[in-house]
């Protein structure tokens, strides 16, 4: 039998079944209630100067850093904001400027640490272990194709619900945010490259790009954050056979991800886990990462070997696994 036939079979099941139209209404309803939120904001402070808001924002964040009160991280989260709008300031580029284009990209960074991950998680957690639930795993391997590639299709099938989501996440962003600010703009310039050398701002690497080269690497690192989640937890679904199980542990992972650099900020060794270099996008935009010492390609080689091994250990369980039992 052909691979191609399985992978669509794959497919189709996975959007067949109500979790795929359960994500959808999750990004429209996310998406709509974050637009109606910046519009009312918006609305309150009709047509004043975004110059007398950036500097405000600074005076306000200089006293926080002269308080003394605020932990480390948040310290050097802190530093780099107002180092960040004070380079947008000299140059008379709005850092707030919103439009839909413009709030599409925006998507891609807010959403790339728990929102594309777990939806992500609802394609990859049952996708082998409803087979062992229903017992319907027996009869799939007495077709005449071996266990890699019936394996490989429903992956395939993984990278391409995965890949669909991203791109109806985007879609329906900047439908939204074009809707509320107009969708005119992709041609924009962008600053990015902004990082922290130790506690001290460093510009050397700031660039300007056309909006649209910015938004497609941001899609596209937070496109691998996901397909790195969903690797894992189509891990789970084959050894734990149980979606609730798979399920409840890849949503472990995450939250235990949020967590631990608030709590825990001087492990280092936290830099590699998964969870903690899931911001893809944020680090490639020039935010300050959770642990020092933290950069992009850094980030994307850990999910790559994170990926690579949950990919590798399913294929070994699967293949040697014994389905009567």
């Amino acid at each position: 039998m052909k691979f191609a036939p399985l992978v669509e079979n794959e497919i189709l099941k996975l959007l067949k079944r109500r979790r795929f139209r359960v994500a959808l209404l999750i990004l429209v309803a996310l998406n709509g209630l974050i637009v109606f939120a910046q519009t009312q904001a918006k609305d309150r402070r009709p047509g004043r100067d975004w110059r007398i808001e950036a500097q405000e924002r600074v005076a306000r964040m200089q006293n926080w850093e002269r308080s003394g009160r605020l932990p480390k991280t948040q310290l050097r989260w802190v530093r780099f904001e107002i180092a960040r709008v004070q380079y947008h300031l000299d140059r008379n580029v709005n850092p707030d400027a919103v439009s839909g284009p413009l709030f599409a990209r925006a998507f891609a960074n807010a959403s790339s640490y728990l929102l594309l991950p777990l939806l992500a998680i609802l394609f990859a957690a049952d996708i082998v272990s409803s087979e062992f639930a229903q017992g319907t795993i027996k009869l799939l391997l007495t077709r005449p194709v071996g266990r890699a590639r019936v394996l490989s299709s429903k992956f395939a099938a993984l990278v391409a619900a995965i890949t669909l989501t991203v791109a109806l996440g985007g879609l329906v962003a900047y439908l939204f945010g074009g809707l509320a600010f107009g969708y005119r703009g992709w041609g924009a310039p962008v600053l990015a490259g902004f990082r922290l050398s130790g506690e001290t701002f460093d510009a050397a690497g700031v660039r300007s790009l056309p909006l649209w080269e910015d938004a497609l690497l941001a899609f596209g690192l937070a496109w691998f954050a996901a397909l790195t989640v969903g690797a894992i937890a189509f891990l789970t679904s084959v050894v734990l056979r149980s979606t609730a199980a798979a399920m409840g542990t890849m949503l472990a992972a995450l939250i235990a991800g949020t967590i631990l650099p608030r709590v825990a900020p001087s492990w280092e060794a936290q830099r590699y886990l998964f969870v903690t270099n899931l911001p893809l996008p944020d680090y490639y935009s020039g935010s300050p990462p959770p642990i020092t010492g933290m950069t992009l390609p850094f980030s994307v080689v850990v999910l790559t070997i994170w990926a690579v091994a949950a990919a590798g250990v399913a294929y070994a369980v699967f293949l040697r696994r014994d389905v009567l039992a």
